[in-house]
């Protein structure tokens, strides 16, 4: 990738890099080392982004909707930074073309994986840390996540995925299940969920925590009832 594709993708994120080499590490795949070892993947960033994108959202919070309780506040910050969330982030600014990703990786459609979009966001946002500090993290986290959390703040209370599908089932009498597994080294393991309505699979979902796997899990399930 030529560093005019690089210019290309700063423009769609808002933010000019003083040291593209933050940028590259951030869009650089687990897979792309198995062919090119002498890259940097982007784990490490990404564990760092998580908590950076952590610590913004809950001095927003904190500030912004002095009238809420913990609770609320855990479960607006959970939805403003959620798998779908991260991955609608991902598309809006296009990240996944800009990925260096493995050839294999890459032939079977790693540029649109929710777990990779969702990984490069957090990566992204290390590597404005790294390059700018928390005053660009706010910038980027200001325009892109912000405006998802007027609508989580109007409902806080709403009900879990968990918590619905279990009322919606046992209203016949039904109870569902979970199973989990997790796979990776412990500094970065991902988490496969299933839900379960009698033995039947009835939903699976993916996550960086067994409870985040479950919900997505739930809330496959729950959509498919629609």
């Amino acid at each position: 990738m030529s560093t005019k594709d690089l210019n290309n993708f700063e423009k769609n994120i808002g933010y000019f890099f003083k040291d593209q080499d933050h940028l590259k590490i951030a869009l650089t795949h687990k897979s792309y080392i198995d062919e090119n070892p002498k890259f940097l993947t982007n784990q490490r960033y990404e564990f760092i982004g998580d908590t950076i994108l952590d610590f913004d959202i809950s001095i927003f919070l904190f500030n912004s909707y002095p009238n809420l309780d913990e609770g609320s506040l855990t479960k607006i910050r959970s939805g403003a930074v959620d798998q779908n969330a991260l991955v609608d982030i991902a598309n809006k600014i296009e990240i996944g073309d800009y990925l260096f990703l493995s050839k294999a990786e890459d032939s079977t459609g790693g540029r649109k994986k929710s777990s990779i979009l969702e990984d490069a966001v957090e990566a992204l946002i290390a590597a404005i840390y790294f390059d700018g500090g928390l005053e660009e993290v706010n910038k980027f986290v200001s325009k892109f996540i912000y405006p998802l959390i007027d609508n989580l703040s109007k409902n806080p209370g709403q009900k879990d995925y968990k918590t619905r599908l279990q009322e919606y089932f046992a209203k016949n009498g039904q109870k569902v299940n979970y199973e989990s597994k997790s796979t990776g080294p412990d500094h970065n393991k991902e988490f496969q969920a299933s839900v379960f309505l009698e033995n039947k699979v009835i939903g699976k979902g993916k996550g960086k925590s067994k409870k985040n796997a479950e919900q997505m899990a739930a809330k496959n399930a729950f959509s498919d009832l629609d």
